[in-house]
């Protein structure tokens, strides 16, 4: 197994730490010794386990460009690598997805909607199925620009996530802090919605996109 491979791997050993650590903070009790941080007498809205977990997903989402310029750079691009890489990363998002769902704030909100990060599960698997059948064809699928902005907004907003909004959450809207401190938690879920969403048209344009431009996979061989 080369470089790259390995630090692929890395990435998939970072998605399974990810899934222990943070399934910690479900277990009974867990808002006792796992409760939010408080500095200097301020409750900062998320955990030492939201935080560990935020600092994992980063290092596991420097890894996704460190190994693919290492295999570019010195022609050590593999059959292996072809298929862990697109494995791990969807393996690291999709994961910090479903979990940051099951996961209900004060107001009994799912941090992010179900029916969202469904979509973004079935955008992963139609496209598993689209480079499949495109790979029988001897097809290889350019990542196109909406893919890119997809994962940048992904990779930029899950550690967000993962820290409950910080530091959106500490930007106040009312002069009235009494009735920022109340609310924020509320105005943070809209705001960290808004950018799910965002990244989940990206996601779907990009599909379509794919789809579109390789119609030709789904014509049956004569």
């Amino acid at each position: 197994m080369n470089t790259p491979n390995k630090i692929t791997c890395v990435r998939l050993a970072t998605t399974f730490l990810i899934i222990i650590i943070f399934s910690l903070s479900f277990l009974p009790g867990s808002e006792v010794w796992a409760g939010n941080l408080v500095i200097f007498g301020f409750n900062i809205g998320f955990s030492w386990i939201d935080l560990v977990c935020c600092i994992i997903f980063i290092l596991g989402s420097i890894t996704d460009a460190i190994d693919g310029h290492i295999a570019r750079s010195r022609h050590l691009i593999t059959n292996l690598g072809k298929f862990l890489d697109p494995l791990a990363d969807k393996a690291l998002v999709d994961s910090a997805l479903i979990l940051l769902c099951a996961r209900v704030d004060w107001y009994g909100h799912h941090q992010i909607l179900p029916m969202l990060v469904v979509l973004f599960v079935f955008r992963d698997l139609a496209m598993d199925g689209l480079r499949m059948l495109a790979s029988q064809r001897g097809i290889v699928l350019a990542a196109n620009i909406w893919g890119k902005v997809k994962t940048g907004i992904q990779m930029g907003l899950i550690p967000v996530l993962f820290l409950n909004g910080f530091p959106f959450s500490l930007i106040p809207d009312q002069l009235n802090l009494e009735y920022w401190m109340a609310n924020r938690y509320e105005k943070t879920y809209i705001i960290m919605n808004i950018f799910v969403i965002i990244s989940l048209f990206f996601s779907l344009l990009s599909l379509g996109i794919y789809i579109g431009k390789n119609k030709n996979v789904f014509k049956e061989e004569k």
